[in-house]
């Protein structure tokens, strides 16, 4: 209920064409609502599971009731008469056609719910790096405004010191390019913001018209201290379940394809009235059984079991690759996990060394202590750290989701 109450909330701010604050949460919760490829995901193994009980009823008799009326001529005579029956018939044998069907079925069921988790994974994925990537402009942003004053803050130092003799005019010249780059990088980063929220509209399913703000980050976990057994986990991810359901479909639609050679067995029965005058009153009765067998199709049946049997051998094929491939990816997403990870740290530090760096630096230039290309160095190296800082806390949150999206885990399951 109260995720309901949330829900309809944001649908309203959407509406009402205010720019709406979403937090991860939140998105996850429009995403769930408003997805066409989730909600299309869904619905397809619904059909595949409806498609599936339908197939249990041939093991139940067919039941029909006729109400008929006869008028006709014979030798002259006419006749009429009325006739009410109930009909039922049973399939006792046909080759386990009904069973192969069934089993057919569920291999497929069992691909769309591996396609299910595929498209809760891919879109986890989507979600978190978009996310990530709106974050990340609004810190590049924030970041290059900062840049800009600082830039505009060295080159006044830099003219006052070139207005007393102790600095020469290429100092000044370059500062002020520096200025006009961070100047330039502003404007890239604003542009990235605009982009990264059309991007966050789209995956969200919201108006393309809409204004979208986010606040918060993106939820991290932990990397694993051991390394995964990657083999067990590649039986567990969709897409090794999806090929292990083509096989059985595959197996299924040969055993299938056998029972064409086979006989079949039904039995029969109706009980009902007939007379001249409505409603009929002379009670009848039949019982019947009905064995056939085909002898010749043309040829239909031995290709369609041949044709079965390479479909199954090309779906084992698939999956003892897949397996293989799969095993790979999970190794290399994990990797790139751990070191993203990592990576995060180190920029970390390196942007706690480079600012007191430069406060010393700036302070030493101040003074005439340093000369301008070691401190210009100094707060280049210091611009670089903080711009790779954003850029690797980013690229850390992706590594994760694509990490998950491997495994076919994510925020969605």
């Amino acid at each position: 209920m109260i995720k309901n109450i949330v829900f309809l909330i944001l649908i309203f701010a959407a509406v009402s064409g205010r720019a709406a604050t979403y937090s991860f949460a939140d998105c996850l919760e429009i995403l769930k609502k408003n997805n066409a490829e989730l909600i299309s995901a869904e619905q397809n193994l619904q059909a595949v599971q409806s498609q599936m009980r339908a197939l249990y009823g041939n093991y139940l008799p067919q039941i029909s009731a006729n109400l008929g009326y006869q008028k006709g001529e014979t030798d002259s005579v006419d006749s009429e008469g009325y006739s009410a029956t109930l009909n039922a018939t049973q399939n006792i044998f046909n080759g386990f056609s009904d069973s192969a069907r069934i089993s057919e079925a569920e291999g497929k069921v069992k691909v769309a719910e591996a396609n299910l988790r595929s498209v809760k994974a891919k879109l986890s994925y989507d979600l978190k790096s978009i996310f990530a990537s709106v974050v990340y402009a609004q810190d590049s942003l924030k970041l290059s405004k900062n840049i800009q004053k600082r830039r505009s803050d060295n080159l006044n130092l830099v003219e006052l010191r070139f207005q007393s003799g102790r600095e020469n005019k290429g100092s000044v010249l370059l500062s002020k390019a520096y200025l006009k780059q961070a100047q330039l990088d502003v404007l890239k980063a604003e542009n990235l913001y605009q982009t990264s929220r059309s991007s966050l509209i789209r995956v969200l399913g919201l108006a393309p018209d809409q204004e979208v703000e986010v606040q918060g980050r993106v939820p991290e976990n932990t990397p694993p201290l051991a390394t995964p057994a990657f083999a067990s986990l590649a039986q567990q991810t969709p897409g090794f379940l999806q090929a292990q359901g083509l096989i059985q479909s595959a197996d299924a639609s040969l055993k299938n394809s056998r029972s064409e050679f086979l006989p079949s067995l039904d039995l029969s029965g109706s009980i009902g009235k007939t007379g001249e005058d409505f409603f009929p009153d002379r009670d009848r009765w039949s019982v019947g059984a009905t064995l056939s067998w085909s002898l010749f199709s043309g040829g239909k049946d031995y290709f369609t079991q041949k044709s079965a049997v390479a479909q199954k051998l090309v779906a084992e094929n698939n999956w003892k690759n897949s397996e293989l491939e799969l095993i790979a990816q999970l190794r290399q997403a994990f990797a790139d996990f751990i070191e993203s990870s990592e990576q995060v740290k180190v920029s970390d530090a390196f942007v706690e060394a480079g600012a007191v760096r430069a406060e010393i630096g700036r302070s030493k230039y101040n003074n005439g202590l340093s000369s301008f290309d070691d401190w210009d160095k100094i707060e280049n190296d210091l611009i670089s750290y903080q711009k790779d800082q954003t850029l690797k806390r980013r690229d850390r949150v992706v590594a994760e989701a694509n990490w998950e999206k491997t495994q076919g885990v994510g925020v969605l399951q």
